[in-house]
């Protein structure tokens, strides 16, 4: 299904959709003078309340003609011949209701349609809010071309959703990368991140990380957005860039009936001796003059959100067995965060007239990610011997000295974007235009800034010994970290060592202008759609982010820890399981930074400063230039939409090589004979600027078809094709050291990176039930072709032990370069494949007696598996990265006309988190204990994630309500292990949130 066009330009695909775009203009024109004859109906959807009804089904009879409400409750039939008519409106959750209408040659009706309920026991579907927002995503669902899923603000704000992310964490068979107790990045249908993009009202906004092209969520509120649109599946319309599943937020938009809506909520949670949380918002907004010509609205939330981590991280050791793991070292970790969160949205239009409108709306959210971390970490001594024969340390063996970090960092990062487009309606045709600019930063993104102390206490025995261990999760090491009279806890033991401070900012700038057509025909007595469109967008991308090493104190004037102790303590860490409970003292990042300045200037370590400073200093442009025709037409039962979208990219990167020789070749190492203040210069290292300028073209076809069974059920089916295109710093050819890790760890970009395509199939069925509800269960098969893959290559890998091309020429020359030494890369793998089963239930229990009537319940169940094949270093063939075997989330439900309760229960099972394991018939050893994938040196997985949030409200006078909501109210751990899960490589505890507060709604009663 896949056609190279390796001869076709961008000039000759621009052209051809140029002309067949004029084509497709003059020859509707014709058709259009052939069809003034014809009358048009039109009109609005509302409820019983007055507000708009998008996804209402309106069809015609005998004419077999069916067209949905938009997002405004509007609909609009065209090409309708004169005559005597039935309109029949059907709105799940509403009663289907019928309307005579008689129109005349060349005749415009003006026909609005007001919903209601069946009986009085649906009555609850029109006065709570979230099972009106239920019927509304349920509706939008069912008239979609494609398969989509949707979740409005009246059911993202039902649940204390953080954030974006959190709120689409809900969706079937989407998982979450979870950082700092929040969702980040979202997963979907087993696949990671990189392969889902993300959209505001359409547009896709960059990625304020220098690194990837997946957009963090967590900078978004849950609050912005008026609801998130799932696509499963992609139209031609659509960026090919889906391959996991397109996200659209929606911003809030004017409506008929004015708005204002407030809210304010503080909250609490019981770690780190207790930590606040608040926030704030609203959304207020009307049309003006007579005729509601003019719309205006404006939204805006804040949240501060004071976090505690207690964590640990312990380093496996490769001769560890299933029935007794040990572990070389731990770092015993607490994070102290306070994140700030903003953003605000809004929208104008005007309507110039019933056929013309203009419009522009505007988005921008930031998140101040401020945070304090500290770590002890306590090293035992080296374990000897063989797989079979191994020799354990004694409680008197001598470890190594413990070390210790702080770490303070101040990343601010953002995404916002202004859309500026208008739309044309003649009486059947549609012409859109639009234009926008998106921007996204991150200050500080260059990394961490981190100071290190040195031991200096009394020689120390922190040993890890398996005899001792009382708790399989939790690693103890002697006398270093049981008690709070731990030597580590004593701030005169650990003396000043080296700092890293970190400055500069990655900014992207995206700048798109589209326009389609659309047109409206009947071919033998059926009614369908005809559409065509163009797309350019560019996006600028650069980083200019540096980190300055200060390294090589004089040991007789290094201040100790004593001296630079920050105020921080905490009596209740990991629930007393380290340290009797007692976290600190502990040091201050910024006092350690102040003293540098003033005493150390001249101790800037040359060559880590320079491995640090030139791969964050990068610059790339994408151009895709897209065009797609699609048709949409309905042959009696079965409704399908088949289109072609042809995306031309041009990538133009620019980047440092660098190289490093002299004396020893290794960043860290002096370029000079001053050990202190090591010079910089020619005889140490080169960076040599490079250029990289991939372009290429993808053809992606499409076929959606949706077969009706009844009225309120249908099978459809899908065939498309997308693209995931490699993150365009991946192609600068930087180099990037990391010699504080043992073994020493490079990164490298990968030039002939290749871009990544799937073809996608799907078969679902659907059964819309009433009063309100449905049930969904689907396949879905995802054929990777070339997967982008993250290879790491061991330490010691000989390359006269391999065929001459096994790998990459860039990833020889720093194997020569950097011998010894861990070589990170994305790479293309051979091809992979996805799929899964999908089932999902939902229901309003309204015809049950007395109470029992305002129960309810969500719940979806998904299984996945997946295969990657052809990864470097290994023979056998592992799961893809983040795919989840099992996931279910089980929502509860109960409604009043008051009172509204919702429980929410997650499930996600393991999943693969990173590639590790390394086959020994690559590489002698690479395997020491001989347990293969899931021994100690397998790979690296996510824990199962089990969460339970809640959350209620009660209105008590007018528009006003009461909230209360709990987070995480089982406390459950996050983290990762390796190979099995009795081998720890990642525990982090965040405790319960427990928040309350008000919220007012204009129009509620």
């Amino acid at each position: 299904m896949f056609i190279h066009l390796r001869h076709w330009t961008r000039r000759h695909i621009a052209l051809t959709f140029f002309v067949g775009f004029l084509a497709l203009v003059t020859t509707s024109r014709v058709l259009a003078q052939a069809a003034d004859a014809r009358a048009t109906i039109q009109g609005n959807v509302l409820d019983a309340g007055g507000a708009a009804v998008p996804g209402a089904q309106l069809k015609l009879a005998p004419v077999p003609l069916t067209v949905v409400s938009d997002d405004h409750g509007m609909y609009r039939m065209t090409n309708v011949p004169a005559g005597m008519y039935t309109l029949t409106v059907s709105y799940v959750g509403f009663a289907p209701l019928t309307s005579d209408v008689t129109v005349l040659s060349g005749q415009t009706v003006n026909l609005d349609l007001t919903l209601k309920v069946a009986n009085a026991s649906q009555e609850i579907l029109v006065t709570a809010s979230r099972a009106h927002g239920e019927a509304e995503s349920i509706n939008e669902t069912r008239t979609a071309d494609n398969i989509m899923q949707v979740m409005p603000s009246e059911v993202i704000t039902s649940l204390p959703n953080a954030n974006v992310a959190d709120a689409i964490g809900r969706f079937p068979s989407v998982t979450l990368y979870r950082i700092e107790g929040e969702g980040v990045y979202i997963q979907v249908r087993g696949t990671e991140p990189r392969l889902t993009n993300v959209t505001v009202d359409g547009i896709t906004i960059p990625a304020p990380e220098p690194t990837v092209r997946q957009v963090r969520l967590d900078i978004i509120p849950s609050g912005m957005v008026d609801s998130i649109q799932m696509n499963k599946t992609l139209l031609a319309n659509m960026d090919g860039n889906g391959i996991g599943a397109s996200v659209n937020l929606k911003s809030k938009e004017a409506s008929d009936r004015p708005t204002l809506d407030l809210y304010g909520d503080g909250g609490h949670t019981n770690i780190m001796n207790g930590r606040g949380s608040y926030d704030f918002g609203g959304t207020s907004g009307k049309r003006f003059g007579a005729s509601k010509r003019f719309g205006l609205l404006g939204n805006a939330v804040f949240d501060y959100n004071g976090r505690g981590i207690d964590n640990i991280q312990p380093a496996l050791d490769p001769l560890s067995t299933y029935a007794t793991p040990f572990y070389d070292n731990n770092t015993i970790r607490e994070y102290r965060y306070y994140r700030t969160r903003y953003g605000f949205d809004g929208s104008a239009d005007y309507r110039l007239s019933d056929s013309t409108g203009f419009y522009a709306h505007g988005f921008y959210s930031d998140l101040k990610d401020y945070g304090d971390k500290w770590y002890y970490e306590p090293v035992s001594a080296a374990l000897t011997g063989t797989a079979s024969n191994t020799v354990y340390p004694t409680a008197t063996s001598k470890g190594s000295a413990p070390k210790f970090y702080t770490s303070s960092k101040r990343p601010n990062a953002s995404v916002g974007t202004i859309i500026l487009g208008g739309r044309t309606v003649h009486k059947d045709s549609l012409f859109t235009y639009q234009v926008s600019a998106s921007r996204s930063y991150e200050k500080d993104s260059a990394g961490n800034p981190k100071a290190d102390f040195s031991w200096v206490g009394a020689t120390n025995y922190c040993n890890y010994i398996p005899a001792q261990q009382t708790d399989l999760y939790h690693p103890h090491f002697g006398n270093c970290d049981n008690s709070n009279t731990s030597p580590l806890l004593n701030a005169s033991n650990w003396q000043f060592k080296d700092i890293t401070i970190s400055t500069g900012q990655n900014a992207q700038l995206n700048l798109t202008a589209q326009t389609s057509y659309a047109k409206n025909y009947s071919w033998w007595g059926h009614f369908g759609t005809f559409e065509a469109g163009l797309k350019f967008s560019n996006a600028h991308q650069s980083q200019d982010s540096t980190e300055t090493v200060y390294d090589g104190f004089p040991t007789a004037s290094a201040p100790l820890m004593s001296a630079l102790l920050d105020t921080f303590n905490n009596t209740d860490y990991f629930n007393g399981t380290y340290f009797g409970g007692q976290y600190g003292k502990v040091s201050n990042f910024s006092s350690a930074q102040a003293y540098t300045l003033n005493n150390y200037t001249g101790y800037v370590d040359a060559q880590k400063t320079v491995a640090d400073r030139y791969p964050n200093l990068f610059h790339t442009v994408e151009q895709i230039t897209a065009g797609y025709l699609m048709n949409t037409v309905d042959l009696g039962k079965l409704h399908i939409n088949t289109g072609i979208r042809i995306e031309s990219t041009r990538t133009m990167t620019f980047g440092y090589n660098l190289t490093f020789y002299g004396t020893s070749g290794k960043a860290g190492a002096p370029c000079a004979s001053s050990p202190n203040a090591p010079a910089v210069g020619t005889s140490c290292y080169t960076a040599v600027g490079t250029n990289n300028n991939p372009s290429y073209v993808d053809v992606l076809p499409s076929v959606e078809a949706r077969y009706s069974l009844t009225t309120n059920s249908a099978l459809r089916g899908v065939v498309s094709r997308g693209v995931a295109r490699p993150d365009p710093y991946q192609l600068v050819p930087y180099v990037t050291e990391d010699s504080t890790a043992s073994p020493i760890a490079v990164s490298i970009g990968n030039p002939s990176l290749r871009p990544e395509h799937a073809n996608n199939y799907d078969v679902l069925y659907e059964d819309y039930l009433q009063p309100l509800g449905l049930v969904q269960a689907g396949f879905f098969f995802k054929q990777l072709q070339a997967p982008q893959v993250v290879t790491t290559l061991p330490s010691g890998l000989n390359l006269a032990n391999f065929p001459a091309n096994y790998f990459p020429t860039s990833v020889q020359s720093v194997l020569a370069q950097y011998p010894g030494d861990a070589i990170t890369q994305y790479t293309n793998g051979q091809n992979a494949y996805i799929y899964g089963l999908e089932l999902s239930f939902q229901q309003h229990f309204n015809y049950l007696p007395g109470i029992l009537k305002g129960l309810g319940l969500q719940a979806n169940y998904s299984y996945t598996a997946s295969r990657e094949k052809g990864l470097p270093l290994r023979n056998d063939h592992p799961t893809t990265i983040d795919q989840s075997p099992n996931t279910w989330k089980i929502n509860p439900t109960y409604d009043t006309k008051r009172f509204s309760a919702r429980v929410g229960l997650a499930y996600d099972q393991a999943s693969l988190f990173t590639y590790n394991y390394v086959s020994p018939s690559y590489v002698s050893g690479a395997d020491p204990s001989g347990l293969g994938t899931k021994g100690p040196s397998g790979d690296v997985f996510t824990l199962t994630h089990f969460q339970v949030d809640a959350q209620a409200s009660y209105r008590f006078y007018k528009g006003f309500t009461a909230v209360v909501s709990g987070l995480n109210l089982n406390n459950e751990v996050f983290g990762y292990y390796q190979g099995n899960a009795n081998f720890v490589n990642q525990r982090e505890y965040y405790k319960p949130t427990y928040t309350g507060g008000v919220r007012y709604t204009l129009g509620t009663h």
